[in-house]
């Protein structure tokens, strides 16, 4: 059997979903993928050429038996092109229709209701994800709602909050670009300097912000107290979060996050925007808390709350872990998943 994925591969995501099959399946997965440029206009041939490409090997080139497609209104589109008999997509956001405004919103939409009427499976990595998928034509049959999960082997829960005085030290893990709103982190560690916490910030990742948001945390006082790491491997993010016992996250949109996974499996305690794909696993005062999006005031309002009583959430932080061992597990659902990809196949002979 052969199998292609289409997607960004440096990806965590990516690879989660990538390795995931190629273990439980033991077939090594060929991938194509689109050099990242930032000209729209030179993305849009590449793109044009992708297509082109991909129908070319339609006709000439391996006859593949799945295609694995990432985000529906881009390389989900492109596998409609590929002779794979299999043509199976997953949803990245709460939709993949976005930015709502503009343009881009018509063609995407366009774009995704052609993936939806026409794949064998699309994957929602959580619930939040269906009603746009409904939206958009998609047939229930052939939605399928699971996370991809975590390698868990590689995350051991380290539960700091019983130490005194608990270290005043944070994560982020998510890419420097517009939509996850680094911005924020950064003024709400302001405020928080303003009162006398001096919480210490590690920003994970790489992106385009990046000279942007140093000069911001320059501008605020606070470069001190910022931290930009960069990219790293994959297998040396559970050592840095491990080290950290509050996980930051303030996207303008999110559909299940796996960077959440990560931290929830690490003993952090999750503070994060209040949307829908974060409300199914994060209960506020609980486990967790969420905050409006676009506010730093009330961000920092949240840490303030948390560092005044760490100790009331320890037993939270066991439980995330157990959340995390019954349904975000990668060994488990990717059995699930390699399990419907067969059928898929013996169906389609």
């Amino acid at each position: 059997m052969k199998i292609l994925f289409l997607g960004e591969t440096y990806r965590a995501d990516a690879q989660t979903w990538i390795q995931g099959i190629q273990k439980e399946s033991g077939i090594v997965i060929d991938t194509d993928e689109i050099k990242t440029i930032k000209n729209r206009f030179i993305r849009a041939l590449q793109s044009i050429f992708f297509i082109f490409r991909l129908i070319w090997g339609k006709y000439f080139g391996p006859k593949y038996d799945i295609v694995l497609a990432e985000r529906s209104t881009s390389y989900g589109f492109f596998a409609l092109f590929t002779n794979a008999k299999v043509k199976i997509v997953a949803q990245q956001g709460i939709s993949d229709i976005y930015p709502i405004t503009g343009i881009s919103q018509y063609y995407k939409s366009i774009l995704q209701r052609l993936v939806y009427t026409r794949v064998d499976l699309i994957h929602a990595w959580g619930h939040a994800m269906v009603p746009a998928m409904l939206k958009s034509g998609a047939n229930p049959n052939n939605i399928m709602v699971l996370a991809k999960g975590l390698d868990l082997s590689g995350y051991t829960l380290i539960n700091q909050l019983p130490q005194n005085p608990l270290p005043l030290k944070a994560i982020v893990t998510r890419s420097l670009e517009e939509d996850y709103q680094h911005w924020n982190i950064i003024d709400a560690v302001a405020i928080l300097k303003s009162k006398g916490i001096l919480l210490e910030v590690d920003i994970v990742g790489g992106g385009s912000l990046l000279e942007i948001l140093q000069q911001r945390a320059n501008d605020k006082g606070v470069s001190e107290l910022i931290h930009f790491l960069g990219r790293i491997q994959n297998d040396e993010l559970p050592k840095l979060l491990t080290q950290c016992p509050l996980y930051l996250s303030v996207p303008t949109t999110e559909g299940v996050s796996s960077s959440l996974f990560e931290a929830m499996a690490s003993g952090c305690f999750p503070i994060v925007t209040d949307l829908p794909g974060n409300r199914a696993f994060i209960h506020p005062n609980q486990n967790g808390n969420l905050v409006p999006v676009n506010n730093a005031e009330a961000l920092a309002n949240a840490i303030e709350k948390f560092l005044e009583n760490p100790h009331h959430y320890e037993q939270a932080i066991i439980n995330n872990r157990k959340l995390i061992d019954e349904t975000v597990d990668r060994e488990k659902n990717m059995k699930v998943f390699w399990a419907k990809y067969q059928e898929l196949v013996k169906a389609k002979g």
